[in-house]
C-alpha cells in the first residue's frame, strides 16, 4: 500500500486548492461571459463625424456569425463589416445623416470563440454634427479657413496665417484639415500645416525651403498626403514656381518623399481615390492623366491635353475629366469617364459647341455636378453655369441660369442634398468670389459668404 508521507500530503492539498480556484475562476469567468470593452463613436459622444466607421471592440475574440446576426443599427444603415482580432468594424455604404442620433444595439447571446455567451444586451447611442461648411476668406485680402454652421449660421475662424492660406483638404473623417501657407507677402515660399479641428492644435507638416507645396490630397485611410512641389526659379521681376512634381507625406512621422525614385519626374494635381490605394495626377510630358496603384505599381494612363487630374467617384473605380474634342472647325471641353476596372472610356457628356468643366461626384455616385459653358461666339452664356447629371449620362438639367455669373468650385455636402459653388459676377469690376449652397432639387439657394472661395464640407 501507498504511504502518504507529510511532503505529499501537502503537494496533494496544494493540487486540490489549485484545481477549486481553476474551476471557480471557469465557472466565475461563464457567469460574466464575453463583454464589450470599448465602442466607436463613444457611448453618448456628440458631434460625430457623419463619415465616422462604428466598431465594437469585446474582451475576447469572437464568433463572427453570432455576433452579426444579433447587432441593429438604428436609423437603419447599410454597409459592410470587417473583423480585427477582437474588434468588428462597420463602415457605412454613405455617410450618415447629419444631426441625428443613431443608437447601436448588440442582443444578448452572442458568442465567444472560447463559448462564452454575451450574457446580456449592450446599447449605446451618439448623435452625428449638424451640417458645416469650410471656405477660405477674404479672398480679397490674406485669406485663412473659416467655418459656418448652416443651422445657426454662426462663423467661426480656424486658422490665423499672417500672409494667407493657398488651398486646403479635409481628411477623410472630417478631424483635420491640412493647408498649404504662405511664408511672405510676395515671392514666398509655401509650406503645408496640419490642423487638428477638435483640439484646435496647428503644427507644421512640410517645411518648403526654396519651393511652393501645395494641392494636399488626403489618402483613404488618412494615414498619407499627397501634394504638388514646385521650385520657385528666379525671374526678371522676382520667383515664380517651376514645374509640379508629385511628394507623399507621412502625417505621423511628418516624413515626406517623392512619389517617384526620379525626383525630376514632372506632373501635377494630385488626387487620391477615396477607396484603396489609387492616385491620379497629370503627366505633361506623356499628355495624360496617369493613374498609379500604390499597392501593386499597376500604372494607366488617359489621354488628355487639358491638365486636370479629374474627379474620382465614390467607390474608386471611375474618373471622370474633361478633354478636348474637335467639332464643327473648333474644339470644345467634353467629359469623359474612364471605368478603370473595365478599362473602357466613354463620354459622359454629348459633343457640341459648350465647355463642360468640374465634373464633382455626388457621395452616393449617382450624380455629378459640372460647369456648362455656351461658347462666347454664340453670344450665349457666358460665364459657366452648375449642371447635374447622372453617372450614366442621362437626365442632364441646369441649377443654375444667370448669364453674368461665373459658377465652380463645386462640393458636395455629405448628404448630397447640396451643393456649394463659388461665384462672381462678371460684369462687376474687380468682382469679388462668393460662396453659395444650392439645394439639388432645385428648391433653395442661398449666399453663405461674401468675399470668399473654395468651399467644402466637414463631414
Amino acid at each position: 500500500m501507498w504511504r502518504f508521507d507529510r511532503l505529499d500530503r501537502v503537494a496533494l492539498g496544494s493540487i486540490v486548492i489549485l484545481a477549486s480556484l481553476t474551476g471557480l475562476i471557469v465557472l466565475r469567468g461563464d457567469q460574466v461571459g464575453a463583454r464589450v470593452r470599448q465602442t466607436t463613436p463613444a457611448s453618448s459622444a456628440a458631434n460625430v463625424s457623419t463619415r465616422s466607421p462604428i466598431a465594437l471592440a469585446f474582451t475576447e475574440p469572437m464568433s463572427a456569425p453570432t455576433v452579426l446576426e444579433r447587432v441593429r443599427i438604428e436609423p437603419p444603415i447599410s454597409g459592410t463589416w470587417r473583423w480585427s482580432g477582437s474588434t468588428v468594424f462597420f463602415q457605412p455604404a454613405a455617410a450618415l445623416q447629419a444631426d441625428t442620433t443613431y443608437s447601436v444595439t448588440l442582443a444578448a447571446g452572442a458568442t465567444s470563440l472560447r463559448g462564452r455567451p454575451l450574457l446580456e444586451a449592450y446599447t449605446w447611442h451618439f448623435r452625428t454634427r449638424r451640417p458645416r461648411l469650410t471656405f477660405l476668406a477674404p479672398a480679397s485680402g490674406r485669406p485663412n479657413l473659416f467655418v459656418l454652421d448652416l443651422v445657426e449660421e454662426t462663423r467661426q475662424q480656424l486658422t490665423d496665417e499672417p500672409f494667407g492660406i493657398y488651398d486646403y483638404a479635409i481628411s477623410p473623417d472630417g478631424s483635420r484639415v491640412v493647408y498649404s501657407a504662405d511664408r511672405a507677402a510676395q515671392d514666398a515660399e509655401r509650406d503645408l500645416y496640419l490642423l487638428s479641428l477638435d483640439e484646435g492644435r496647428r503644427e507644421l507638416l512640410v517645411a518648403c525651403d526654396g519651393q511652393v507645396c501645395q494641392s494636399p490630397s488626403w489618402s483613404a485611410d488618412g494615414t498619407r498626403i499627397a501634394y504638388e512641389r514646385r521650385t520657385l526659379v528666379q525671374g526678371a521681376i522676382g520667383r515664380s514656381p517651376g514645374p509640379g512634381r508629385i511628394w507623399l507625406a507621412d502625417i505621423a512621422t511628418k516624413q515626406t518623399a517623392p512619389l517617384f525614385a526620379d525626383s525630376q519626374q514632372i506632373a501635377s494635381l494630385p488626387r487620391f481615390a477615396p477607396v484603396g490605394e489609387k492616385l491620379a495626377f497629370y503627366d505633361p510630358n506623356a499628355t495624360a492623366i496617369v493613374v498609379v496603384d500604390l499597392s501593386t505599381e499597376q500604372r494607366v494612363e488617359l489621354p488628355s491635353v487639358l491638365g486636370d487630374s479629374g474627379a474620382w467617384s465614390p467607390d474608386g473605380t471611375q474618373l471622370v475629366y474633361p478633354d478636348l474634342r474637335a467639332y464643327e472647325a473648333d474644339s470644345y471641353d467634353q467629359l469623359l469617364r474612364a471605368d478603370l476596372s473595365a478599362g473602357v472610356i466613354t463620354a459622359l457628356t454629348p459633343l457640341e459647341a459648350k465647355r463642360h468643366t468640374g465634373p464633382t461626384w455626388s457621395p452616393l455616385g449617382d450624380l455629378i455636378a459640372f460647369g456648362r459653358q455656351e461658347s462666347p461666339l454664340s453670344g450665349g452664356v457666358l460665364g459657366p453655369q452648375l449642371w447635374l447629371i447622372a453617372s450614366d449620362g442621362t437626365n442632364r438639367r441646369p441649377l443654375s441660369n444667370e448669364p453674368t455669373i461665373s459658377h465652380g468650385a463645386f462640393a458636395w455636402s455629405p448628404d448630397g442634398a447640396w451643393i456649394a459653388v463659388q461665384r462672381y459676377n462678371l460684369l462687376e469690376v474687380n468682382a469679388l468670389p462668393e460662396v453659395w449652397v444650392f439645394k439639388v432639387d432645385g428648391s433653395v439657394r442661398r449666399r453663405i459668404a461674401a468675399d470668399a472661395m473654395l468651399p467644402a464640407w466637414l463631414p
